[in-house]
C-alpha cells in the first residue's frame, strides 16, 4: 500500500498537464492591468487630442476671420462645441465671449473695446486684460508690443481608471490657446 502512495505521487510530481493553465492564471491578471492601463491612457490622449484639434482650429479660423468680435467669438464658438461633458469659451479682445456649457452656447459683450490693443497677462491659467494701450506700447520687458488678442479655452470630463497620471488633472483634460490677431 505504501509503495503504491509513492508510485502515485511521483505520478503526480512528473505529471506537467495543466502547468500551462496555472501560469496563466498566475500572468493573466498583471496583463490585463496592462491593458486596461494602455486603453486607459490611450483614451485619455484621445480626448486631449480631439479637444486641442478643435482649439487649434478655432484659433485658425479667428486669424483668418474678417469679422467683428461678436461675431468672430460666436462663430469660433461654433467650431469648439463638443459633448454635453465638455465646456469652451472664446473671448475676443476683452470685447466679447461666447460660452459652451455643454447643452447651449451663450454669448456676452465685455467692458473691453474690440479695436483696441491689450498687453495681456497671465495668472493661474487666465488672461488678465488690464487696460487698453496704444498700438504701438511696448509690453513688459519682452518687447512685444500691444495687440489685439483671442483667448480660447476648452475642457472635456474624461473618467479614468486609474485616477492620478500625471497629464490628467482631476479628471478633466483641458486646451487653451491666446493668439494674437494682429
Amino acid at each position: 500500500m505504501n509503495r503504491h502512495v509513492t508510485r502515485r505521487i511521483r505520478k503526480l510530481l512528473g505529471d506537467t498537464r495543466g502547468s500551462i493553465a496555472v501560469e496563466f492564471a498566475l500572468v493573466a491578471p498583471v496583463l490585463m492591468i496592462m491593458l486596461a492601463g494602455v486603453i486607459d491612457v490611450g483614451s485619455a490622449a484621445y480626448a486631449r487630442l480631439s479637444l486641442q484639434s478643435r482649439v487649434t482650429t478655432a484659433g485658425e479660423f479667428a486669424l483668418m476671420a474678417d469679422l467683428d468680435a461678436d461675431a468672430l467669438a460666436e462663430s469660433a464658438m461654433g467650431l469648439l462645441r463638443g459633448r454635453a461633458s465638455e465646456t469652451a469659451e472664446v473671448v475676443v479682445n476683452n470685447a466679447a465671449k461666447a460660452k459652451w456649457d455643454g447643452s447651449e452656447v451663450t454669448t456676452q459683450s465685455l467692458s473691453g473695446d474690440a479695436m483696441a490693443c491689450y498687453c495681456p497677462t497671465r495668472s493661474d491659467g487666465q488672461i488678465e486684460w488690464g487696460s487698453s494701450v496704444g498700438c504701438e506700447t511696448s509690453c513688459d520687458t519682452s518687447g512685444d508690443s500691444a495687440g489685439r488678442f483671442v483667448q480660447i479655452s476648452a475642457t472635456a470630463d474624461h473618467v479614468s481608471i486609474f485616477p492620478g497620471y500625471a497629464f490628467i488633472d482631476g479628471d478633466m483634460v483641458r486646451a487653451s490657446a491666446v493668439l494674437r490677431l494682429n
